[in-house]
């Protein structure tokens, strides 16, 4: 038989386990509470940026050695050249060769439209530049707030959620050259991908549209 003394000791002991044991659930409750606490706040401080972004990737804007060696000596441009400048879009290469008389002034990869979408060839010239522009067909739908209700929307194809607005996808240093197609700042990821627009990394896009003006002849080859 035990003694009173044993039987008192291991209650004790068994006693403290289970308020230990209690103590360990409360304090997980506690955490989870507030890592739930935590994942709230932070998808109602990040979700009016993530609305703000309109392509997956930054546009290059640290500049032109980034640029460099991000698309392997493939970007690059010599602003001393002069003459008049004209601009060669090759579809089949996804390039952009700036010219500046017969003189090949820079070039850039791009991206142009994809299947059901695809940029039309010919001869046309810059009509409109505009360094800050936004689609009018392409975007999001977002919420009075900001929140992102619906992403990659085409306002044609897709219904506008209730309470709901149209924010369309950043377009900067915009140049028009065909009615809806215009050469301007995007995601470049090296292959045709956009809705008919020919889009140029951040960095060249600037560069291009610094060097360009309205009037400036573009053709758009295969």
């Amino acid at each position: 038989m035990h003694s009173q003394p044993s039987l008192q000791k291991n209650r004790s002991l068994l006693q403290g386990y289970r308020s230990l044991r209690q103590k360990c659930r409360s304090s997980r409750l506690k955490n989870s509470s507030l890592v739930a606490a935590l994942l709230l706040i932070g998808s109602m401080v990040l979700s009016p940026l993530v609305s703000a972004i309109d392509y997956s990737n930054p546009y290059l804007r640290h500049g032109a050695r980034q640029a460099h060696s991000t698309y392997g000596g493939h970007m690059w441009f010599r602003p001393h050249v002069s003459g008049a400048s004209r601009i060669v879009i090759d579809l089949s290469d996804q390039m952009a060769y700036f010219y500046k008389g017969r003189r090949l002034a820079g070039m850039s990869p791009v991206s142009t439209g994809k299947a059901g979408f695809r940029t039309p060839t010919g001869n046309f010239r810059i009509s409109e530049k505009k360094y800050s522009h936004r689609s009018n067909l392409y975007g999001h739908y977002i919420s009075r707030r900001g929140y992102v209700m619906r992403s990659n929307v085409d306002v044609r194809r897709h219904r506008r959620p209730r309470g709901s607005v149209f924010r369309g996808a950043s377009m900067d240093y915009m140049m028009r050259i065909n009615g809806p197609v215009t050469m301007h700042a995007g995601r470049v990821p090296g292959y045709p991908d956009s809705h008919g627009c020919i889009r140029l990394p951040w960095h060249m896009a600037k560069v291009f549209y610094r060097h360009a003006r309205v009037g400036t002849r573009v053709s758009v080859v295969r």
